[in-house]
Order: C-alpha cells, then structure tokens, then sequence
C-alpha cells in the first residue's frame, strides 16, 4: 500500500475480509461435493442438496451484494487504484469483471436455467439408456436457447461464442484459436492417415486384451503414481471413486480421487498421473495467495496442461517407463513374457474410436475440435443450427475426421454432460489445455539438459521445480497466455505438439 488514506485502507482490509470468507465457503462446499462422490451414504443425498444449495445461496448473495459492489467501485477508481499492489489491483479488476457479469444476469433467470439444467439432466439419462438423441433434443434446444439469452443479457453486441469461451478460458477467442485448431487437425490427419497406411497398424493387436490386472493391484500403483509425483503426502488424500477427480479443499487440502475401467488396465495409471497433475498445480499455488481469489488457475486450459503434461508427456513417455516397467512387471506377473518395446507400443496403440474419454493420445484432440467446431456453429449469429440438426452434424464430421461412425447416440452425441450442465465453451479448454502442455514440456527440455535421463532413472525432481517456478506459483496473477509466454517465449501454438506426435507415433509406427 503506498500512500493509501485512513478510509481507503478501512476500505482494502474489509474487501480482503469479504474475499477470505467467499473462499473459505467454497472450500466447504468442495469438501462436501468431494465427501457427495466418495463416502457419502446413499440416504444422505437430499441433506446433502439442501446443504449444498445453502453455501452456494450464501456464496452468491455476498458476491452479488451491495456491499461488495460499493467496495470495489470505491477501490478501482484510478486514483485509489494506483496506490495499491499489483497483486491487489488484479484481485479486484477481476472481482469486478465477475460481479459486472453476474449482475446483469437476473436471479430469475439464474434460478430458471438451473432448474433446466437439472430436468435436462434427467432426459439425458433417459435418452442414453434409449441410445435415442431424440428424447434429448428438445432440452438441448432449450439449453441453446437460454445460453443465447445469457450471453445477451451479460453483452448483447458482443460475439457470443467468444463470451462463453471467456468464461473457462479468459482472454482467448475463436479469432486466436481457430489458425491454431486449423493447424493441429489438419496435422493429426495427415500423421493418422500415414499410420494407417503401415503393416504395423494393419497388425497390430491389443496383448493386454487376455491379461489379468486385479483391481487391487492397479489402485495400489496408481497410489504409488500418485505419491511420486505429489511428494507432499500431508498436503493431500486419496480415495476412490467412480470416475477420478481433484477438488482444492483449502491451501494444505487437496482431495484426489483414483477409480478402474473394466477392460481398460491403463485406465486407473494414466488417471492417477492427470489428476496428480492437478493436485500438484493446486499444491504449488504460492502462499502469498492463500485465502484469496488469486488462489486459483488463471483457466481450465491451463490447469488441464498440467494434468495433461504428466499423464502423457511424462507418464505415457518411453523415458520414464524404462524405469518404470520392471516394477510394473513385478505387480502383475503375467506381464513378465512381454518386451516393454511390445508393452509400450500396446500402451501407445493407435486405434481413431468414437469415446472422447476412452480414445488414444493422437486422436484425443480430434474429438475436441469436433466439439468446438459444432459449438461455433451453434453460437454462430448468421447461421441458424437447431438441435434436431447436430446429431447429423456429429456423425458426418467423426466420418470426416477419424473414419468412424456412431452404431447407436449414446456413443455418439449423447456422450458427454457437459452442454447438458449448460457448460458451452468448455470443450476447446481440453485441446488448448494440450498444446500449452507441450509447449511446456518442450521449454523444458531446453532448459533441463538432462531430463531424459532423470526420468529414465525415475527421478521427476526437477520437473516438479520447473513446473512450480513457471506456472504454479502465479495462481491467477497473470492470465494463461502470459504465464505460457513467460515461460516459453511463444503464444499458443500447435507445433511444438505436433512435433512431439510425429516423432513419438514414427518411432512407434516406423514412419520416415
């Protein structure tokens, strides 16, 4: 504080006050969604709603309060501003960009969308276990609908799209992602159309199909996964659940979760090893920002990158498995007849299937931009798309794009639950999430000479350092695009990821 007046102090300390406590709140409603999806008793689920629609009322009445909108109209003013820190004058010019947003966002219509959201839901539900897309339809074009209102009430000559991408990925725009998506799906294509072309692909088969992986035994090396890359094993807790997650608790309470895909023995390792990577993310936020709304990723891309970066770049690499296999070989014994080049070319598989979640590593971002490519359709002004329309629309590019066609809707536009919880314009989060992980990954190598060896000999030491030293520790005090520029010297590119498939999936594959 530089020269700040009595009354603007007074002012400061009880917006730190009111921030503290919104944090602390959302620390008690992540601990009882965590508690919801792991130990909860089945009967305690109305309680539990109740419990946590109270905290999230409460959350949203002191955001959108009166008080705290005066407090920050009085601290942003220029000559208040300037006096404050740089960390204080980014907490609240972000504070003010949320609660400008939320305010003009009646609670009627908050309070209506939710209430969709939910019946939507159920219809979903319903449409999946029918594997019929029109039974959802009519639900989906309501949730088009709203989230077009929504984006009118918060900035009608805005473009929308742009607007609800903000939203998870804050600064960036359709105008700066489209040359780069451009450019890394016409560039996986291109590598997915050689590989099929090789004998090895036309041959290959899946060897862990017949193999036994106990269930016990995977949890208990995904723990181990876990522990390696986290080390700080007071800072965090791992339980089990049906699909894997990480929820921030408070500063030294991390909650993580590991769970097992039938069928799908590498499931359970390379999920641990994702959301390790967040937790880690969540763990080396600096303490300077404890108790604040700078506590946090500055998007999901950027906190995906880092799950990303150690489920693949690092967990899936051939570096650390060299480590790594004998002792995986010693977990599950029938394991031990295969050479870890025919283990490690099984793991890596290249097989274009129709399951986001379930797909290798070099189709993954192809499923991504799909999304984000209906997405801009549908929030394209000029272009009228109803929702009867993007099943259609769905099949034909995964056709176009991976050579595969949905039998049934629930593997094909059913599957996923995201634009059933109105969340439009999170998808492209995934794809941007990957490229910075290789950006990242590739400064890396530049400025760890050494790091193949490390990671042969099991050692992640210094990825951990680098990690924390270039993108942790600044929680949100720059955006993402700063923090990746920061630490590379690049804005968000396609070719450092797609020189990293090509000469992975060469090697594997036996390119030229």
């Amino acid at each position: 504080m530089t020269n700040l007046t009595k009354k603007e102090k007074q002012l400061l300390t009880r917006f730190k006050e009111i921030d503290s406590e919104i944090h602390t709140l959302g620390g008690i409603a992540a601990l009882l969604g965590w508690d919801k999806q792991t130990i909860m008793p089945s009967k305690a689920i109305s309680d539990r709603a109740e419990q946590s629609s109270y905290l999230s009322s409460k959350i949203h009445e002191i955001f959108v309060s009166k008080e705290l909108k005066n407090l920050i109209t009085s601290l942003t003013k220029k000559n208040t501003l300037t006096k404050l820190s740089k960390r204080e004058q980014t907490l609240l010019l972000h504070f003010k960009k949320e609660i400008k947003k939320s305010s003009n966002i009646p609670a009627s219509f908050v309070a209506e969308f939710s209430k969709l959201c939910s019946s939507s839901y159920d219809h979903w539900i319903k449409a999946r276990e029918k594997r019929d897309y029109k039974l959802f339809a009519p639900s989906l074009n309501k949730l088009i609908k709203m989230k077009k209102q929504e984006v009118n009430f918060i900035n009608k000559k805005g473009d929308a799209y742009n607007l609800i991408v903000d939203d998870f990925e804050e600064g960036m725009t359709k105008e700066m992602i489209d040359p780069v998506f451009e450019e890394l799906r016409n560039g996986i294509i291109v590598l997915l159309q050689k590989i099929k072309k090789t004998k090895r692909y036309k041959t290959q088969k899946n060897i862990l199909k017949k193999i036994k992986f106990p269930e016990k035994e995977q949890l208990k090396i995904s723990k181990e996964i876990i522990q390696t890359i986290l080390q700080e094993d007071k800072r965090y807790y791992v339980a089990e659940s049906v699909h894997p997650f990480t929820t921030r608790i408070s500063f030294d309470d991390v909650r993580l979760t590991t769970a097992v895909r039938k069928g799908l023995p590498l499931f359970s390792f390379t999920g641990a090893a994702h959301e390790a990577g967040h937790a880690l993310y969540e763990l080396g936020i600096h303490e300077k920002l404890k108790h604040t709304g700078l506590r946090d990723a500055p998007s999901f891309g950027l906190h995906e990158s880092q799950s990303r970066l150690w489920e693949n770049q690092i967990m899936r690499g051939e570096e650390y498995w060299k480590h790594f296999y004998p002792k995986y070989q010693k977990t599950f014994p029938k394991l031990k007849k295969i050479k870890f080049q025919d283990f490690f070319f099984a793991m890596n598989q290249v097989k274009p299937s129709l399951i986001r979640i379930e797909c290798d590593e070099l189709t993954y971002c192809l499923h991504v931009i799909i999304r984000y490519e209906i997405e801009k359709q549908i929030f394209n002004k000029q272009v009228k798309v109803k929702a009867k329309d993007l099943k259609t629309l769905w099949n034909n590019k995964y056709h176009e794009y991976l050579g595969v066609t949905p039998k049934h809707d629930t593997e094909g536009i059913l599957q996923d639950v995201h634009w059933v919880e109105g969340m439009f314009g999170y998808f492209p989060t995934y794809a941007i999430g990957t490229l910075y992980s290789a950006m990242l990954f590739d400064q890396m190598h530049k400025d760890i000479s050494n790091l193949d060896q490390q990671l042969r000999r099991g050692k992640v030491e210094s990825v951990r350092k680098w990690l924390k030293k270039h993108v942790h520790k600044y929680g949100r005090e720059m955006t993402s695009e700063q923090i990746v520029f920061k630490a590379t010297g690049k804005h968000l590119s396609a070719k450092p990821f797609l020189k990293y498939l090509e000469k992975k999936y060469s090697n594997l594959y036996g390119l030229k």
